[in-house]
């Protein structure tokens, strides 16, 4: 199951963020995962730079997992890809 698809109609909204890679890299990269969602680029890593000081991970590992709820908070985040968390959250989210 992909978990975007499921609950996209319902309002859920997904991005990537791809920090410091050339586009012909991300552009590979989808490709190879046939990834249909939106990636951002983050060229300089700026972004990432911001939200790395506030992360509640150990460590900058990816892939990284966040949702951001309806109120704009943070409501769940991890470096480790766990659907059954990932959708438990979703549903408490919309």
């Amino acid at each position: 199951m992909t978990i975007w698809r499921e609950y996209q109609e319902a309002g859920l909204q997904v991005w990537g963020i791809a920090s410091n890679e050339p586009t012909n890299v991300l552009m590979n990269f989808r490709e190879n995962l046939g990834i249909t969602f939106p990636i951002l680029e983050d060229p300089d890593g700026s972004v990432f730079a911001q939200y790395s000081m506030s992360m509640g991970l150990p460590t900058a590992a990816y892939p990284q997992d966040w949702i951001v709820g309806s109120d704009g908070k943070v409501a769940y985040i991890n470096n480790h890809y766990e659907p059954a968390q990932i959708i438990s959250v979703i549903e408490s989210e919309l």
